[in-house]
């Protein structure tokens, strides 16, 4: 397989740098495909990528990737993603986890209260704790990006998080989201 990393490329079935998106900082993206039909493994690692509520509803989330420019058709999205709470408190919550093309942001304890396109390339679901334990998550979820849309990818989280007595309100993110996508036209 040809692998792309950033503006570097090996030999294989990779993808030579064309129409190709732009991975976050504490992302790596592996590129495959043919420059239309693309299969994107990102792998995260990110050091207090969210922020927890204290005792509270909250949700949050981490932008790991942009999608190029023009029409897009994800096909289906692969997690395996684990969360590491700052708190020991926290490690035993269990917050609600998705992919989407909007960024969690409210004062809530579900993605789907939040906004439908913090989930919207794959649906929330409980995640089993907080204590660094990979959630993993395929659906086959279809979505279409029109040009002028949101071209970007969050990795989300929204709980009623518990009673923090450490004052470390923040969360480690780790594990890889794969997506396959294409363009439209």
């Amino acid at each position: 397989m040809n692998i792309y990393r950033g503006k570097f490329w090996a030999k294989g079935n990779q993808i030579n740098g064309t129409n190709v998106g732009v991975a976050n900082t504490g992302v790596v993206a592996d590129e495959y495909g043919d420059s239309h039909n693309h299969v994107t493994k990102l792998t995260v690692s990110v050091t207090d990528a969210l922020t927890l509520g204290d005792s509270a509803n909250l949700a949050d989330g981490y932008l790991l990737y942009t999608f190029p420019a023009g029409a897009l058709i994800v096909d289906a999205t692969y997690m395996s993603m684990a969360i590491t709470a700052g708190s020991a408190q926290q490690t035993s919550d269990t917050p609600d986890v998705g992919i989407g093309t909007k960024l969690a942001s409210a004062v809530q304890a579900a993605l789907s209260s939040d906004n439908a396109a913090c989930e919207n390339m794959l649906t929330g679901q409980t995640a089993n704790d907080c204590d660094g334990t990979a959630e993993t998550i395929t659906l086959g979820t279809q979505l279409v990006i029109a040009s002028g849309g949101d071209h970007t990818v969050y990795f989300n989280a929204a709980g009623t998080w518990s009673n923090d007595t450490t004052p470390d309100l923040t969360a480690d993110i780790a594990g890889t989201v794969t997506i396959a996508w294409r363009f439209l036209a």
